[in-house]
């Protein structure tokens, strides 16, 4: 009996080839469930990013264009009475303020711009929770942990912060792009997620929305096209790449005016990517193809440049 015992007992254990072939096997199950999650997290950014981007570009844009209407309607009344249009005094300027003496040296506020953004008349952006508070860049870039109050949240929980910032150029803003759930940080991390909370700078004369920060240089969040701008060609566009590369390939090195797309990242969100690897690359075939270098007989300060870029804000499965 007792023979019998020690028999069932050598059957029932595992040889030490069993063994390793258990461990191995579940190291490679394990790297690829982090590889899945990994992918689906990067899946995940992207798809919150790209909403992010046309939620603010689609509200600045009806913004701007209800001030459009608004001055239409304005220089046709007076137009009406055998005036050239109306005074300054009568027009409004984005995002949808009164001029007062002068559309060009009224400076709007970021309070403004956060009552424009969830206004309860237009709709532009619907919100939960409306506080209109403006933050302190410091808050977002000193250790990049976020623990103040946003300017409103979404109803899908996005996170808004409004920043106070002076630049006669554009407005500051942050999005905490997957609202509540961490790390809820505006710096990278090597080897942690990704930052979950991304800035943006709206134009104060249009509205235009210029990415900028990490995922200017990182396509987990975003990638964008070239676009060519050269009337023989129709709206030819490139493949797909970091927004910095499309940058460098349409705009070379120049900051043309007409162009808010070209505005290279400011310099107070360099620490948002300081310790992430920059790509430099410049595809000057691309350029070539595109006669995006044909520049000569452009003034940067007067003219559109003959290429553009476009974010490409598509949803990834």
């Amino acid at each position: 009996m007792k023979g019998n015992i020690n028999k069932m007992q050598k059957k029932l254990a595992f040889t030490i080839f069993e063994t390793l072939m258990v461990m191995a096997i579940t190291a490679v199950l394990v790297i690829l469930s982090l590889k899945i999650f990994r992918n689906a997290d990067e899946k995940t950014y992207a798809n919150l990013y790209a909403k992010a981007f046309k939620t603010l570009n689609t509200a600045t844009y009806n913004i701007q264009k209800d001030v459009d209407d608004f001055n239409e309607e304005k220089n046709l009344e007076y137009q009406e009475q055998g005036q050239s249009g109306a005074p300054d005094s009568e027009k409004k300027r984005f995002p949808n303020i009164q001029c007062g003496t002068s559309c060009d040296s009224t400076t709007p506020t970021p309070a403004q711009l956060c009552s424009a953004l969830i206004s309860d008349d237009t709709g532009y952006i619907n919100a939960t929770k409306n506080s209109c508070t403006v933050s302190s860049m410091s808050n977002f870039t000193v250790d990049g942990q976020i623990e103040v109050e946003p300017s409103f949240v979404t109803t899908d929980g996005m996170k808004f912060y409004i920043i106070n910032q002076n630049d006669s150029d554009f407005f500051y803003l942050w999005v905490d792009i997957n609202g509540d759930r961490l790390p809820n940080r505006t710096k990278y991390i090597a080897n942690k997620k990704r930052p979950d909370v991304v800035p943006f700078l709206i134009n104060k004369d249009n509205g235009v929305v210029v990415p900028q920060g990490l995922p200017v240089y990182d396509s987990t969040y975003m990638t964008a096209r070239v676009v060519s701008g050269n009337p023989e060609l129709d709206k030819d566009y490139s493949i797909p790449m970091t927004y910095y590369e499309a940058q460098r390939i349409a705009f070379s090195a120049r900051t043309w005016e007409l162009d808010k797309m070209s505005v290279p990242s400011k310099s107070v969100f360099n620490s948002t990517f300081s310790n992430y690897k920059k790509s430099t690359s410049y595809d000057g075939t691309i350029a070539s193809e595109l006669k995006c270098n044909d520049t000569s007989g452009y003034d940067v300060n007067r003219d559109f440049p003959p290429c553009t870029i476009e974010v490409s804000t598509f949803t990834r499965k």
